[in-house]
């Protein structure tokens, strides 16, 4: 592949289904295609699989037929609906028959960013995050950003928060740099650890000089990004908690929030770590999940 093949095939792409949560990430993705000049590409999966128990012989292919037209029409309103709000965005879009995990884990491959919604905690105690989400932030070969489902607006203010932890990669820190700088807006790099239990010696007193040693060690990882963008406010905060409460409650007022997610897994397993599950169940904002090679 070329060089003007590799710049011509990076996108930002949006997967989507019928429900109100899938319409606020488009919507969300073709504010932030728009944001880095490359074109929207909108999948819709059918998750048409002609093998399963659920179809009589020859009652599959109608199916497919039926869901196919609906899908079609689906990605034509997303679409009309994209283009009214961002009129000089080229936006392209796609119905395959792949579950919708797999396809937009495949779609991945060549774009610079994915966005999913969910509805965050459902009917289902225990159950915060989608399937399809949970694969996708897993597998996918480009950040992912998950969109959850809000009682306000997102209006695309605030700062960007970036989840940090002692052996913190590069990859999450440059994209959350960069994104910032996309914004205009300033970084908030947020570190957590869970306390001691009460009957520990030295609880309190050694407080203090974890979360200084902390500050210290994030001051070092973030050192050659504030270099490279001195412009970029940069605010460190340190914090007794759970690493997913400590995340969701400084996403209150966030535009965005980055962590990083190391890549160990069996193909399309739900194992996107108890952290990052924990935060896609209660976060206000939209959360960038960066790849870790």
């Amino acid at each position: 592949m070329t060089r003007d093949e590799t710049l011509h095939s990076r996108r930002v792409v949006v997967g989507v289904d019928a429900s109100g949560h899938a319409a606020r990430a488009a919507t969300w993705a073709a504010a932030e295609a728009q944001e880095r000049g490359l074109p929207l590409h909108i999948i819709h999966a059918l998750d048409s699989d002609p093998s399963s128990a659920l179809y009589e012989p020859g009652v599959h292919a109608e199916h497919v037929h039926t869901a196919g037209e609906a899908g079609g029409k689906l990605l034509a309103q997303v679409a009309h609906h994209v283009l009214e709000t961002h009129p000089q965005l080229e936006v392209t879009t796609e119905l395959v028959r792949a579950g919708a995990a797999g396809a937009l884990v495949t779609a991945s491959g060549d774009a610079d960013l994915v966005v999913v919604g969910t509805r965050g905690r459902g009917g289902f105690a225990g159950l915060p995050l989608g399937s399809v989400s949970a694969r996708l932030v897993a597998h996918a070969h480009c950040a992912t950003v998950v969109v959850r489902g809000y009682d306000h607006d997102d209006e695309r203010t605030g700062e960007v928060v970036l989840g940090m932890q002692d052996d913190q990669a590069d990859e999450a820190i440059r994209f959350a740099f960069e994104q910032a700088v996309r914004y205009g807006a300033a970084l908030r790099a947020v570190h957590a650890w869970a306390p001691y239990p009460a009957h520990a010696q030295d609880y309190l007193s050694e407080t203090d000089i974890l979360a200084r040693q902390a500050a210290e060690r994030m001051i070092e990882q973030l050192k050659a990004m504030r270099e490279k963008y001195p412009d970029v406010p940069v605010a460190i905060s340190v914090q007794r908690g759970h690493p997913s409460a400590v995340l969701a409650d400084a996403s209150t007022s966030a535009r965005l929030v980055v962590v990083g997610a190391h890549r160990r897994l069996a193909p399309l397993s739900l194992g996107v770590g108890p952290v990052i599950h924990g935060l896609l169940g209660h976060v206000h904002a939209p959360v960038a999940v960066v790849p870790i090679r």
